[in-house]
């Protein structure tokens, strides 16, 4: 999703439809992209806005987080704090 190349004990599935809504379709993607989608999104938004990966691309959100992600070195695991006047969920 970010473009990086993180070792592959850095990728993790993630599941379009979240898997408590019985979502079965998955894709791989970075540890730090997958920890900010289940971070800012409710399951509820996953599930109704985001279930494609060409919705959760399209997502202005998830837009400035790649931008942002892919200035950063090769290394994995930030951590996620809470923008300034931003709630968890939306």
């Amino acid at each position: 999703m970010c473009s990086r190349r993180p070792p592959e004990r850095f990728l993790e599935k993630h599941h379009l439809v979240p898997r408590s809504r019985k979502g079965k379709v998955t894709e791989r993607i970075c540890c730090d992209c997958h920890g900010m989608l289940h971070h800012y999104f409710s399951v509820k938004q996953l599930e109704n806005e985001l279930s494609t990966m060409d919705a959760i691309l399209a997502n202005p959100d998830v837009r400035d987080w790649l931008r942002w992600i892919r200035k950063r070195p090769g290394q994995f695991g930030f951590t996620r704090r809470e923008p300034k006047g931003r709630k968890r969920w939306k």
